[in-house]
């Protein structure tokens, strides 16, 4: 069978605990800061680069699946989350030019996309959840007001390893349902409403479990743990 999808990827969560980067001596936290780290640079170079939303969104379901199969501790946060950001913005037709002043950036911006795209099996198509929102809440008949809240959700889920563990309907309704309990709005139990989505409750809970924790946990740092130093200059 011919895979097209980044999306037939998936992770258990013993694969998580046992990634390339917990092999090579680094905790969980500093795993999870790093990974937030990461998408929020890829977030914040997207709006300067006055990209649209897709494209941070990719950039950042690259970066996650790059950390699934490679360690935080033999690959730079900034190269990685960079080259993140110019693949997504060729995958999703909105590319930006490195200035040939930056030479050595674009050289390694070049040499860290080749070791993504190698890790994807060159496999880069991403369906994001937000694609289904509209759609799951015309459904159920909610009010106005929760598209964008669930939207917010949808994007802050991208800082979280939900994308790597679940389908793009999971999530969807992870962050629907999140946003129906902060609006109290009821949602139909019976029969349950998920069924009609293709997802399960107990996917939903932990996509709601896992947005949880991330509100708890303070703005991500850089930390260095790469064995090849910084050379980017990015501000923290």
């Amino acid at each position: 069978m011919i895979y097209t999808a980044i999306d037939t990827f998936y992770l258990t969560d013993e694969q998580l605990t046992n990634s390339p980067s917990r092999k090579n001596g680094i905790d969980e936290a500093t795993e999870t800061s790093l990974r937030i780290y990461g998408c929020d640079l890829i977030q914040e170079a997207g709006i300067l680069l006055k990209l649209p939303q897709a494209v941070m969104a990719t950039g950042q379901v690259l970066f996650h699946h790059f950390y699934c199969k490679k360690s935080f501790a033999r690959f730079n946060v900034k190269k990685v989350a960079a080259s993140c950001v110019w693949l997504a913005s060729k995958l999703e037709e909105n590319p930006r030019k490195a200035r040939q002043k930056y030479a050595d950036l674009k050289t390694e911006l070049s040499r860290t996309e080749r070791h993504i795209l190698k890790e994807m099996g060159f496999i880069c198509h991403v369906e994001h959840p937000h694609k289904f929102i509209s759609n799951y809440l015309a459904t159920l008949g909610t009010p106005p007001e929760l598209r964008q809240e669930a939207w917010n959700l949808a994007n802050d889920s991208l800082r979280t390893t939900s994308c790597v563990r679940f389908k793009s309907e999971v999530v969807a309704c992870g962050v629907v349902f999140a946003a129906a309990r902060r609006f109290q709005v009821p949602l139909p139990e019976n029969p349950p409403w998920w069924k009609a989505f293709d997802a399960e409750k107990l996917g939903i809970d932990e996509v709601c479990r896992v947005l949880a924790h991330l509100y708890t946990l303070p703005k991500a740092q850089y930390i260095l743990v790469c064995k090849d130093g910084d050379t980017f200059t990015f501000s923290n």
